[in-house]
């Protein structure tokens, strides 16, 4: 099986539209399983969209990628049944590649025709800029898990994106003044550690370190017993007679 590109080679929208399958044969289907996840019944207060900042075609994979992340966010914090996740986007167009050997020595295996038309490997959806990709559907208690699933989502993306409140400012203003109270708490993303240097021989110890008990410097060894001082007249030479 063909190792499959990365989708950052087919971000950037240069052509015409190709999606007229009528005419195409072997086009590979959508990774995408679902486009509605979690209760689609109930009226949720709040509505939130994931919007993309730029022109951009997205492979059906990183869609897909980015539906599960978004999706085991908001199970995890909601339920079953405390939200409502739909993909806004489908993968309708069809892309073009024109498969040649690569790797070493490959230029005397293949030498393919330069800029031809090419087969289809995959899909994608064009999105323009200000579109919504996928929107979210919660309770108040459950806006933190909006941000941090569509924070979990755009990982998967090859576009810069922002979160859009489209209904609730009410009510998340009240979620934000402590009025209502989150269901779980989302830990915030971790931080890089700064190593510390390591402290050079014989510096001065830092501020509030205490001495050990007996007097011993903090840097003295656990267990060294203090020197012995000379007795009294010990050091002094016998007179000579």
């Amino acid at each position: 099986m063909a190792k499959t590109r990365p989708g950052r080679l087919y971000k950037r929208i240069k052509s015409q539209s190709y999606t007229r399958r009528k005419y195409m044969g072997g086009v590979p289907g959508s990774r995408i399983s679902q486009f509605d996840l979690g209760d689609k019944t109930t009226n949720f207060p709040i509505v939130a969209s994931l919007v993309v900042d730029e022109r951009v075609a997205i492979t059906h994979n990183a869609l897909e990628s980015a539906r599960v992340a978004a999706n085991r966010v908001l199970m995890k914090y909601c339920g079953a049944t405390g939200y409502h996740l739909k993909l806004r986007v489908y993968p309708h167009e069809v892309l073009r590649e024109n498969k040649q050997a690569s790797g070493a020595g490959a230029d005397r295996v293949s030498q393919g025709m330069r800029r031809s038309f090419g087969k289809a490997v995959g899909v994608a959806a064009r999105l323009q800029r200000g579109q919504e990709l996928m929107t979210a559907r919660v309770r108040p208690e459950h806006w933190p898990a909006v941000k941090e699933a569509f924070r979990k989502a755009n990982m998967k993306l090859p576009t810069p994106t922002h979160l859009q409140l489209e209904k609730g400012e009410d009510q998340v203003r009240l979620f934000l003044e402590g009025k209502i109270k989150a269901a779980k708490a989302i830990a915030p993303p971790p931080k890089e550690k700064k190593e510390e240097a390591p402290a050079a021989e014989g510096a001065a110890p830092a501020e509030g370190a205490k001495p050990d008990a007996k007097g011993a410097k903090p840097d003295a060894k656990a267990g060294a017993k203090p020197e012995a001082k000379p007795a009294a007249g010990g050091d002094k030479k016998p007179a000579k007679k």
